[in-house]
């Protein structure tokens, strides 16, 4: 390995730095103070650099001279020499080679033209230099130009694969405006949608019968809305949101499922070879938590118990393995505290709970039962593609069944905003990383569109928002949902939650006050919930008390004040989460700052299960946020704890 010299690194030090500003930030650190060496093993820490941009630099190579040639034909060189963020997959000339004799081409010229841009398209990501060291093994976050998922996946020997079979064979080739990562087969990810590309595996054929057979495969056909375009909106960018963030319009608006399938072998060993059983199975299950639904015999009702087996498997969010729970343990989450996210099903009214376990350091943890030590794991075979979803192996039997049901209903169920609306997930806005930019727009604002979001009614004058994480806010998970409102307007809007159990709540409106919010009127299922919440700073408010734990001698821990807090129908916010890095907020958790707050709405009775309506009406100007909603059963208040 050579150092390079200074006077090298000089140079690019120079030249990157004029050219592309923003990227220099990222080759700096990859490079390590520009420590590098002319390398070709994929499994070490090396690196190369090359003065060139990315499209010079492949058609200069001898390496990727076909697939230089593809970049010409479809106009993607001019691209990719332009300034910008690109990551590239670029294929050998063997991998091009085998590619056409796979297809049944002799070269590219025996492709149609619209064929060769998607080709050339699934291999590039823009916007975004995804270098070795950011892998994840599953879905990358970023999409390809496509508007593809990129899966990687690493062998035993530390081996990196891109959609599970195209090897990397050489890492980070740094260019000045991304990075190339070169492999050794063509990406060709399924044109298939998520019912079409199960039928194709043979792992859950008796699934898919189960799909078919109750109609459920029907409920996820749909891929895009063709009606949605977004140029209608671009006056939203002028939006005065009282501080400069990188705002964004959704550039589409997709649909998206994801299915937690048994393997034929699973529901082999649990007794159920065929549909029959599979029904029996199922009526044993449901008839026990839906009693009345018992004598529902068409498979098609959506009361019917195999119907419920089957759709409980289903949810209407495009999930990735790492998008259940672990892309939202941003810096801000506490990580010694476990965590929890809750997902609506396709089965009417029903959650399926996700738990990261701290102490077990295990992830992904479907319906753990406390009592039993009973859980359902997602396998090693998991990420699997379609155009529209993506569906996982699990390792037993999921259902909402009566020791389901009683764990849910009898726990905290506590739900960050952005889990509300699966087109912030089916759309890449929840889980977006964070920018490689300036500080003041580290992160970025979604203006949301009227009827955007299905979840979402509001008035004409209302700006709703989606405010990504970013580590300077003391927010659960680090991001919330934004409104404004046009200026001498009054905001209006109406969301509809998730669904909860039946039974008698204490529900809690999780927010943060500060100098820039006003004062709303909030209702439940079209019901006042007392005077109007003031989110304006509140530090020092004589109306709430709250009072940072320590403050007082004889109430160190802060337990006596939280008892007045609650008097007055406030609680802090719960010690697992923080602000990350202290620009506004120097608190270790939650709890100890006293502008981050949960107002208590009332107690409700729901008397069967089902989503509800939390309502919103501004009285005076102003910002107003919401970070997370908190469903507490009645039974369980004596025993919460301050998490």
């Amino acid at each position: 390995m050579k150092t390079l010299s200074k006077m090298k690194r000089e140079k690019i030090f120079s030249v990157i730095f004029k050219r592309n500003g923003l990227f220099f930030i990222l080759v700096f650190v990859s490079l390590g103070f520009f420590s590098a060496c002319d390398s070709d093993e994929v499994g070490s820490n090396l690196y190369t650099f090359t003065d060139k941009m990315m499209g010079e630099y492949l058609n200069d190579s001898t390496d990727f001279s076909e697939f230089s040639a593809l970049l010409d034909t479809t106009g993607v060189t001019g691209l990719l020499n332009g300034y910008g963020s690109y990551t590239c997959f670029a294929p050998s000339n063997e991998a091009m080679k085998k590619f056409y004799q796979l297809k049944g081409k002799k070269s590219l010229k025996d492709f149609p033209f619209d064929s060769l841009k998607i080709i050339a398209y699934d291999h590039i990501i823009d916007g975004s230099v995804v270098m070795y060291s950011n892998f994840i093994d599953g879905r990358l976050p970023q999409l390809s130009m496509s508007q593809r998922y990129l899966s990687i996946s690493f062998s035993d020997v530390g081996t990196a694969y891109v959609n599970k079979t195209s090897k990397i064979i050489r890492k980070d080739i740094l260019v000045h405006n991304g990075v190339i990562h070169k492999i050794d087969e063509v990406l060709n990810p399924t044109r298939s949608g998520i019912v079409e590309a199960i039928s194709n595996d043979s792992t859950f054929t008796l699934f898919y019968k189960a799909l078919i057979a109750t109609g459920m495969a029907d409920s996820l056909l749909m891929i895009k809305d063709d009606s949605y375009d977004p140029t209608l909106y671009s006056s939203f960018i002028n939006m005065n949101t009282g501080r400069e963030f990188n705002k964004q319009i959704p550039t589409s608006r997709k649909y998206g499922y994801t299915l937690l399938m048994e393997s034929n072998n699973t529901l082999k060993e649990n007794g159920i070879i065929d549909l029959a059983t599979m029904a029996t199975h199922a009526k044993q299950v449901y008839d026990q938590v839906y009693p009345a639904d018992a004598s529902v015999s068409d498979i098609t009702d959506r009361r019917n118990s195999l119907n419920r087996f089957v759709a409980y498997h289903i949810i209407n969010k495009q999930i990735s393995y790492t998008k259940f729970i672990d892309t939202y343990d941003t810096g801000n989450m506490l990580k010694n505290k476990d965590m929890y996210e809750y997902i609506e099903t396709m089965c009417p009214n029903t959650l399926i709970e996700i738990k990261k376990d701290r102490l077990l350091n295990q992830t992904n943890l479907i319906n753990y039962l406390p009592e039993s030590g009973k859980v359902i794991h997602i396998t090693a075979n998991y990420d699997n593609d379609a155009t529209n979803g993506v569906y996982h192996e699990i390792d037993g039997l999921l259902e909402y069944n009566k020791d389901v049901y009683n764990e849910l209903s009898n726990k905290r169920l506590r739900f960050d905003a952005a889990s509300f609306f699966p087109e912030l997930t089916n759309n890449d806005m929840r889980g977006l990383p964070e920018q490689g930019l300036p500080t003041a727009l580290k992160n970025t604002l979604f203006l949301l569109p009227r009827g955007y979001i299905d979840r979402i009614s509001c008035s004409e004058q209302t700006q709703v928002g989606y405010l990504t994480p970013y580590d300077a806010y003391i927010d659960y998970e680090g991001d919330e949902i934004y409104l404004e409102s046009s200026a001498g307007k009054l905001y209006d809007f109406t969301i509809t939650t998730p669904p909860v159990p039946e039974g008698t709540y204490e529900v809690r409106f999780g927010y943060v006050a500060n100098g820039n919010r006003g004062v709303a009127q909030l209702y439940i299922d079209d019901i006042p919930c007392g005077v109007p919440l003031n989110l304006n700073n509140q530090a020092n408010n004589p109306e709430i008390g709250s009072e940072t734990p320590g403050t007082t001698p004889s109430d160190p821990f802060g337990y006596e004040n939280d008892k007045m807090m609650r008097n007055r129908g406030y609680m802090k916010g719960p010690a697992v989460f923080k602000a990350e890095r202290t620009v506004w907020y120097k608190a270790e958790s939650a709890r100890y700052e006293t502008s981050c707050l949960r107002k208590v709405l009332g107690i409700f009775p729901f008397s069967k299960a089902g989503t509800h309506k939390l309502t919103v009406k501004g009285l005076s100007g102003g910002q107003f946020m919401f970070d997370y909603l908190e469903f507490v059963p009645t039974s369980a208040l004596e025993f919460e704890d301050i998490y």
